[in-house]
């Protein structure tokens, strides 16, 4: 199908000859960059995160926090630098070394990718985060246990790439995967075993592409894994073809007024790419295929005639298409996606194209930074969708707010809030639950609602292995806590996540929401004073 070796797509014979055909064009057309467009949608797409930035960071969770830096940069937010807030999530070995759990909920849901955007970002990996004296160079260095297993090496892209930046060396500490130490050969074969036959799930290729061209380059001895890399990104970057000409039909959909039903060709093409109608995910798509062609530019894999036009045209037809939708986008539950694309499109604003083969791009990672404090907020409003046309409504759709608490559990939140200490404040945008718990605490330990759907609990979690030491302190006030509420079973489980154990106290729908948030006051008045003294001096993993 392809003359690279890698290629994730099967195409039917008539798309085959189309897309063979379209290819051999793009590698003869001349297509500029409309960097004008790219100037205005990067600055509409950061007034709109002045405005959301609030309660996407109230989510309380890292994958969300590195998103934003992904998209906009280590940006300034209420005075401070967007890195600071990744040290909540600091935890600390028995040496006193920190470090960021992974694939954990008090942590990192994909290995390094914090790490990742922080460094795709230009953030200058020797400077203090923060207030702290915590650098991204230590954290990288102490965050060796992955947490996953051997045949996940579907999740080592963003590893790989932080890592050709924070330690490009062959000798370096080794990793923890599936309880077994491998070094850096060892974690770029699994790399490449993921990239070769691993699921094409969401972007990990992508990310594993980015991660394999990296360390090709930057790390001594490494060399030999440039061919390799080089298939991969050609693989990657064909995709382009396939995403621009699902775009000329999309926007020959909108200026013709023809409908998705009436546009077969279309239908297929997305059908192929496992994108369907929504908006958001072509911006995802054409923004991880940029931003790895301008990051392994940085390389010196310098994109070919052929993909360089593709780019500049699916970036100019996006940023053509995309701002009529904008002021109705979900922005809190598709902003990553948004993101990647911003991050894609100011890179690739930066990108000189008439670099010799081989010669490595000077991209300013930190060009695209936002300061929030200074932007003019705008928020979006999904619920006018109604003023764009059937026809925009139909050729694209956007996604719908993923997560929606029920009105009962926010009740019992909106009572709490009412009553709650400043430093014992629900925490978190889920759907499903909140956390409490005083910022002296590590994180994995904590009170929280979690809403059943059809039962409320008020519980105690202990969520990961630095602070097991708790595990004994919250046993030993079951007794009291089961005499605080005498017509409750108040369990003790033992095999809460990973065997590391909660404290539960359920509530059927019946029981008034008011008296539900008293019963969580109850709860902390009566074991505070027992958690706080060990809880406030956990600082170490075991």
């Amino acid at each position: 199908m392809s003359n690279t070796i890698w290629w994730p797509f099967e195409l039917a014979p008539e798309l085959d000859a189309s897309f063979r055909t379209y290819k051999e064009e793009m590698a003869h057309r001349h297509v500029s960059l409309n960097k004008q467009r790219i100037g205005q949608l990067a600055g509409q797409l950061a007034d709109i995160m002045a405005s959301h930035v609030p309660d996407i960071i109230e989510r309380d969770g890292l994958p969300y926090l590195c998103h934003i830096i992904n998209g906009w940069g280590n940006a300034t937010y209420r005075q401070r630098e967007m890195i600071s807030e990744m040290l909540p999530f600091v935890h600390y070995d028995g040496g006193g070394n920190p470090f960021i759990l992974q694939c954990e909920p008090e942590g990192d849901f994909h290995p390094w990718q914090a790490f990742a955007y922080a460094v795709m970002a230009g953030v200058d990996a020797d400077a203090p985060i923060g207030q702290s004296d915590i650098t991204l160079r230590q954290l990288g260095r102490h965050t060796r246990q992955l947490n996953i297993g051997k045949e996940q090496g579907h999740e080592l892209g963003h590893l790989l790439y932080a890592l050709s930046q924070l330690e490009p060396s062959k000798d370096i500490p080794p990793f923890l995967i599936g309880g077994e130490p491998h070094d850096l050969k060892a974690v770029m074969d699994m790399a490449i075993d993921a990239h070769y036959y691993g699921s094409f799930d969401v972007c990990r290729k992508v990310h594993l592409t980015e991660g394999i061209c990296a360390i090709s380059h930057r790390v001594e001895g490494f060399a030999e894994y440039r061919p390799v890399a080089e298939q991969f990104l050609h693989g990657q970057l064909d995709i382009l073809f396939l995403l621009c000409m699902t775009l000329e039909e999309s926007q020959a959909s909108l200026k013709n007024g023809i409908l998705l039903e009436d546009n077969p060709r279309l239908k297929e093409l997305r059908d192929v790419l496992k994108i369907s109608n929504f908006l958001e995910n072509h911006a995802f798509y054409v923004g991880h295929l940029v931003e790895l062609a301008t990051l392994a530019a940085q390389c010196g894999f310098t994109p070919g005639v052929a993909h360089v036009n593709a780019m500049f045209h699916a970036v100019n037809l996006l940023n053509e298409i995309i701002p009529d939708y904008l002021p109705y986008i979900y922005f809190e539950d598709c902003f990553l996606h948004f993101g990647h694309y911003r991050r894609g499109i100011t890179l690739l604003q930066e990108l000189d194209v008439t670099l010799p083969a081989g010669t490595p791009a000077t991209l300013d990672l930190a060009a695209y930074t936002v300061n929030l404090d200074e932007r003019t907020p705008w928020r979006t409003a999904p619920a006018k969708i109604t003023e764009l046309s059937e026809v925009h409504r139909n050729v694209f759709r956007l996604a719908k707010p993923v997560q929606q608490e029920r009105d009962r559990f926010l009740t019992v939140l909106h009572h709490y809030a009412k009553v709650a200490d400043r430093e014992l404040e629900a925490r978190g945008g889920f759907k499903h639950f909140r956390r409490i718990g005083p910022p002296s605490w590590p994180r994995s330990f904590h009170y929280e609602f979690l809403d059943y759907g059809d039962k409320i609990g008020i519980e105690v979690h202990i969520e990961s292995d630095a602070v097991q030491p708790m595990n004994d302190v919250v046993q030993a006030v079951t007794p009291k806590v089961q005499s605080l509420f005498p017509d409750r079973t108040v369990q003790w489980d033992d095999n809460w996540y990973k065997n590391r154990g909660r404290l539960q106290i359920l509530f059927e729908e019946e029981y008034p929401e008011e008296a539900l948030s008293g019963a969580m006051q109850s709860l902390i008045a009566a074991t505070y004073a027992d958690f706080h003294p060990v809880a406030s001096n956990i600082r170490i993993i075991s």
